[in-house]
């Protein structure tokens, strides 16, 4: 006896869509910042228990740093979604 096998639907062929080139520029970006992001607020961590001394920069200063990484997160958070990133130029920067 022969086995048939029936066509394929398509539905176990369709592969996740392919994100475009500036969405995918947009999560790679995002995972670069947030790996500054957490080295940053791990070093902040450490001057503000003493294990680090402050090596020229205030903590002040690297906490001004830390929002503004925290900032471009969220942008960037939101490109990587496929949303505007609020820069007043329908997302075209």
């Amino acid at each position: 006896m022969t086995s048939t096998h029936s066509p394929s639907t398509g539905a176990e062929s369709q592969a996740a869509p392919v994100p475009s080139p500036e969405r995918q520029d947009a999560i790679e970006r995002l995972g670069r910042l947030q790996h500054q992001y957490d080295l940053l607020q791990l070093r902040i961590q450490r001057v503000e228990e003493g294990a680090e001394p402050e090596d020229g920069s205030s903590l002040a200063m690297l906490r001004m740093r830390l929002e503004g990484l925290r900032q471009d997160l969220d942008r960037q958070r939101r490109r990587a979604s496929g949303q505007c990133c609020n820069c007043g130029g329908g997302c075209r920067g």
